[in-house]
């Protein structure tokens, strides 16, 4: 197989698309994490979480755990341009449930675990698409390779949270919120471009599996239930190798529609900002706003 690697690192862009989401592009091919345009809103959320929040001007509908819920279509097109992959980094609603249209509409490849693999199923991704996962996995691809890292979701409900269900075969479609179960939670090594990127969709992580990884660049979950972890950040930066660039990733108000405020969300991240800062002084650490793009150039 012809893996058509550059024989010299390329231009990296890493586009945050709220939430977990990201856009990664080498040029030549587009990998996605966790995309959530939609954004939806929402009552009754289980494991402890409070309801959305309102927002002045936002009509959108509220959705309970027992409603189905639909992806909000143009968001999605207006903000999503192509995918060849889509990894899924668990499979609760925030971070797979726009993930079916995003694959039939673009062809995308879909890396994930056995729930994602029924979720994609339901909603017709044709099985040549679908790459059912359970951590350990190292796929080579035409373009790009993917490890597929087993770890953890965040400690949600002050660390009572659980969900040990899977989300079965044989689905009825359209889902109702409650019905997107975790599944199990993994983190991913990409290597695209000359690069290697290490990306969390969750507040936590398995220290013996990330240990001795060397990325060049780590998207980590920067959210507020970090804290409920001991030494969250210095463990993982450690365990690392101390990356030259970090990134925080979900650290936002999913449910708030794109434009609202983010300031408490902002300044709490912030706090993981100054985490990075005193474990690793040498680092480029960045907390992207909704559709801010990072880049690794070549000479990094």
């Amino acid at each position: 197989m012809s893996t058509d690697q550059p024989s010299k690192p390329l231009r990296i862009s890493m586009t945050h698309l709220g939430a977990a989401g990201w856009e990664i592009t080498d040029g030549r091919t587009i990998v996605l994490l966790d995309p959530f345009p939609s954004r939806i809103r929402y009552k009754g959320k289980a494991f402890g979480n409070t309801d959305a929040p309102s927002y002045p001007g936002d009509h959108r509908p509220v959705y309970g755990l027992d409603d189905p819920v639909y992806s909000d279509i143009e968001e999605i097109d207006r903000r999503i341009r192509g995918a060849h992959y889509v990894l899924v980094s668990h499979s609760h609603f925030n971070h797979c449930m726009d993930v079916p249209y995003i694959a039939r509409k673009y062809g995308s490849k879909v890396i994930g675990s056995g729930s994602t693999a029924n979720i994609m199923a339901a909603y017709g991704v044709p099985d040549a698409q679908i790459y059912a996962v359970h951590g350990g996995q190292d796929y080579q691809f035409p373009e790009l390779s993917v490890r597929v890292v087993p770890s953890l979701h965040s400690p949600l409900a002050e660390r009572h949270y659980f969900d040990g269900d899977a989300v079965p075969r044989n689905l009825k479609v359209p889902m109702r919120l409650g019905e997107f179960a975790e599944g199990g939670t993994f983190a991913y090594l990409l290597r695209i471009g000359g690069r290697q990127i290490l990306m969390f969709g969750s507040m936590n992580f398995i220290e013996r599996e990330v240990e001795g990884l060397r990325p060049d660049a780590a998207l980590v979950a920067a959210g507020k239930a970090r804290l409920h972890l001991y030494d969250y950040t210095g463990r993982l930066l450690r365990a690392l190798g101390h990356p030259k660039l970090v990134v925080a990733t979900h650290w936002d108000v999913q449910a708030a529609p794109y434009g609202a405020p983010q300031d408490d969300a902002l300044a709490q991240a912030g706090t993981f900002v100054e985490e990075v800062r005193r474990t690793s002084p040498q680092a480029r650490v960045v907390l992207p706003r909704h559709f801010e793009t990072v880049v690794l150039e070549p000479d990094e």
